[in-house]
């Protein structure tokens, strides 16, 4: 009788064993851009669990100098593309095109990242329009008669995530939620809270404080993690806005 109970249970094991292992091996929907044109953005989104599924597509457009996003869009990727047919992807009913009209959003780079079943597509795309130097010429020439060198400062990127918030995400050290294109952490010592700072012709806001923000040292402001990795370390001067 012990034994017949030791093998049931075992059974039992080895069958939640093999349903768990399923589960972690299944795979996860994914997708990526094709081609950024003057138009339009296309790509695809599959999920093998759900071969003939049209999956929803998230796409967030931002302008890579301000951190500034300019559309955040949800698209359907029910488009027959014969390529993914032929490479096995369900009945190939996965692609989609999403029209931009990058005029309304004026010259400049921006970045466009895309989500499927809360997964970022690898292949993040920049596409840029006009002439975003003379857009930055024109901000500096405005702003040159109000403004300060503070001299070259080390610049680097952090984001809500908590790797580069410790948990604290958009709170910032004022009190203020901390937005992209506007909020930079400083050491108070060197740039008072609330100073206005010109970082390549965008003015931000001091508004919070990093653990290892020491100095002549600035941490930008980004939405997501990818946006802060891009940012890098950069040696650039800064200037003082006056009020």
């Amino acid at each position: 009788m012990k034994i017949r109970h030791l093998l049931t249970g075992l059974a039992i094991m080895v069958s939640f064993m093999a349903a768990s292992a399923f589960t972690a091996l299944a795979a996860p929907a994914k997708g990526c851009f094709e081609e950024v044109t003057e138009h339009a953005i296309t790509g695809w989104a599959y999920d093998s669990d759900e071969p003939d599924e049209a999956l929803n597509v998230n796409i967030t457009i931002k302008n890579e100098e301000t951190g500034k996003e300019v559309l955040n869009q949800s698209v359907k990727a029910g488009e027959f593309r014969q390529e993914l047919l032929d490479d096995d992807k369900g009945n190939g009913n996965h692609g989609f095109t999403l029209n931009v009209d990058w005029p309304s959003f004026g010259d400049g780079s921006y970045i466009i990242e895309a989500t499927v079943d809360g997964r970022t597509f690898s292949n993040t795309r920049t596409y840029t329009y006009g002439n975003p130097d003379a857009v930055k010429k024109e901000a500096d020439s405005k702003a040159s008669s109000s403004v300060r060198s503070l001299g070259i400062f080390k610049t680097t990127g952090y984001c809500p995530c908590k790797s580069c918030s410790g948990g604290w995400g958009r709170h910032t050290s004022t009190g203020a939620v901390a937005t992209a294109g506007h909020t930079i952490a400083v050491d108070p010592s060197v740039v008072p809270y609330g100073s206005k700072i010109m970082i390549n012709g965008v003015v931000y806001t001091a508004e919070d404080k990093g653990g290892g923000v020491r100095g002549h040292h600035i941490d930008i402001f980004y939405d997501t993690h990818s946006e802060s990795k891009h940012h890098g370390v950069q040696n650039t001067e800064v200037f003082l806005v006056a009020a």
